[in-house]
């Protein structure tokens, strides 16, 4: 017998409901705060607005330099690009996208837009697994 089947069965047999299609799908959300020190994890939830709460609390437990916006994505196969730059001041900020080439652009467009220069990419990190590339 299938496995697939097998549970279906099981939980028939226990009388528990049963989920189909998008009521077993859950919202899964990514986020970051960057920091210099560039040692900002990944944390994920199932709102953007939890997730985004809960990167500024797991940045500020190992930073006092922590970027003062999360940046945030429901596609767990998408890539952060964390950057820092050091003038006109000290700055970090995050690209999100599908690939590292468009997340990298995403955030010089950012400093460039806000006038930041002398900059460098610190890492990318895959939203999906929090592993720095």
């Amino acid at each position: 017998m299938p496995v697939k089947t097998l549970l279906l069965a099981v939980a028939m047999a226990l009388g528990l409901p049963l989920l189909t299609g998008s009521a077993l799908a859950q919202d899964r959300w990514a986020a970051i705060v960057p920091n210099h020190e560039n040692s900002s994890t990944v944390v994920w939830a199932t709102s953007q607005d939890q997730a985004k709460r809960l990167a500024i609390d797991a940045c500020k437990h190992v930073s006092d330099t922590c970027a003062s916006r999360p940046a945030s994505t429901n596609g767990m196969n998408n890539y952060f690009a964390i950057m820092c730059c050091t003038k006109p001041n000290e700055g970090c900020a995050v690209g999100v996208a599908t690939s590292k080439s468009k997340a990298l652009k995403e955030v010089k467009s950012t400093f460039s837009d806000a006038g930041f220069s002398n900059c460098s990419l610190k890492s990318y990190i895959k939203a999906g697994t929090g592993r720095k590339s």
